[in-house]
């Protein structure tokens, strides 16, 4: 696990991959607000966490940008969007190590069931409230520190 020690509590470096601000700043308040040992860093699309995760340019420097203990996805996004990513992260197998929570508004069953099977591990529906977002950080949390690695984590569809 990539979680770094903080005192005597490991924290989950989580990395948020979406291209709505409104998102990214719920998420990083509902992060703020949990009890849960979070670092949260945040990429605006598919390419940009595709340069994070391999460490090139700005985020070259490991301490500042650790590689994350699981990757919160948004599927819907211009240019690289989640379905790409998750298919480039399939060939990396340095990358494809990395546990995905798929954190979407889609209702489409079948665009669950594709990001599932190009690897991702476990579905998140996007609240409609900040208390929602509260709610949905703590899980995320709790599947970084109890991730072992396997692929046999459990599902869950809105």
């Amino acid at each position: 696990m990539n979680a770094a020690s903080y005192g005597e509590k490991s924290l989950v470096n989580v990395l948020l991959v979406d291209d709505d601000d409104n998102h990214l700043v719920l998420f990083g308040l509902a992060v703020g607000e949990c009890k849960c040992d979070l670092r949260l860093s945040t990429a605006t699309g598919g390419e940009q966490a595709i340069h994070y995760l391999e460490g090139k340019g700005i985020y070259a420097d490991r301490s500042m940008h650790p590689l994350p203990d699981v990757l919160v996805l948004d599927l819907k996004m211009p240019r690289v969007d989640g379905f790409a990513f998750l298919a480039w992260r399939r060939d990396s197998p340095a990358i494809s190590m990395i546990p995905v929570m798929i954190f979407s508004g889609l209702e489409d069953k079948e665009e669950i069931e594709r990001a599932l099977a190009l690897g991702a591990s476990y579905f998140l529906a996007k609240p409609h409230n900040f208390q929602g977002y509260k709610e949905v950080v703590q899980p995320v949390g709790e599947f970084g520190i109890k991730r072992s690695g396997s692929r046999g984590i459990s599902r869950s569809a809105a």
